[in-house]
Parts: C-alpha cells; structure tokens; sequence
C-alpha cells in the first residue's frame, strides 16, 4: 500500500463525466458496500477538458467511483492505467484513460497491478464502456499502466495547446 504522502503527490485532473453505471468492479471480500445496484462500485464515463486525443476529441476516460455522479459533474480523480482496445474493424480504437475517483476507499488502487485485487481487468473496463456508450467498443487487449496514462494525459494537454495557441 502506497503512504499518504505518495497519494497525495499523485497528479490529479478532472473528468467531466456523461454518464454513470453500475459495473462488476468491486475489491475482493467488498460484499456490497458503496454498490450501485448488485454488481459493484459506479462507473462513470467522459472526458478531460482541455485535452485533444490523436482524433481531435478530448481524451475518453472512465472513472471508478465511491457514488453516482451526475451527468455534468467535473469528478476529480487520478489516472490508474489506460485501457487499450481493438476498435471493431480489428483496427486498434482511441485509447480510454482509467481513472478513480479521489477517495479514500480507492486509497490503495494506484495502478494497473492493483486491478486484479478490484476484479477490474480490461474486460470489466471494456464492459461498462459499452453500456455507457450503448453501442459495441471493441474488446479490450490490455490495461496500459499509470506511467502511460500520465504520458498520454501531457501529450493530450500539449496538443489542445498547440490548438488554441495556449502555449507557455
């Protein structure tokens, strides 16, 4: 487990979020604390304002959360890991930032080592993406680690940037 101070230096960014739904992420032994509905924690599902992927849309993200939120709310989180997935034409899709609500019952869910004790592999990340989005998102091919999502996040904010004449 990570010491409050690591936690703390651990970037953090906003995800406006859309939309919510119950997900079968939960840590193991969770029983059903801070579920939505039966099968585990809320998942929300946006994007990070002022940030352009490679397609020119802000980059995609899902957040694990300790509540529901509203669609509208800026929830503030930190990236775990980056979901990868192959697009529906076997070509590869946008990557998905992962990310987890700034709470204390995700205090020990930093990086994509950890999914396997929150049995929340790229297929249960893949899942809700495709109920949130209500249409196929391809299958999920691997879980990039928070290193990654981090690089992606600087690359994203470089570019929105370089768009709007923003540069320092």
């Amino acid at each position: 487990m990570l010491a409050t101070e690591e936690v703390r230096a651990m970037p953090r960014i906003t995800v406006d979020i859309d939309s919510t739904a119950s997900s079968t992420i939960r840590k193991s032994g969770d029983g059903v604390s801070g579920c939505l509905g039966r099968g585990g924690w809320p998942v929300g599902h946006g994007c990070v304002p002022d940030t352009l992927d490679t397609d020119g849309h802000p980059l995609d993200a899902l957040v694990l959360m300790r509540e529901p939120a509203l669609a509208g709310a800026g929830v503030r989180a930190w990236p775990l890991g980056v979901l990868h997935r192959v697009g529906t034409e076997s070509a590869p899709a946008a990557p998905v930032l992962l990310c987890v609500a700034e709470d204390p019952s995700f205090i020990d869910l930093v990086d994509t080592d950890d999914l396997p004790r929150w049995h929340a592999g790229g297929d249960a990340w893949a899942a809700v993406l495709a109920r949130l989005r209500h249409q196929p998102v391809g299958n999920a091919n691997d879980c990039g680690t928070r290193a990654e999502a981090e690089h992606l996040i600087s690359d994203a904010r470089h570019a929105y940037e370089r768009l709007t004449g923003c540069l320092d």
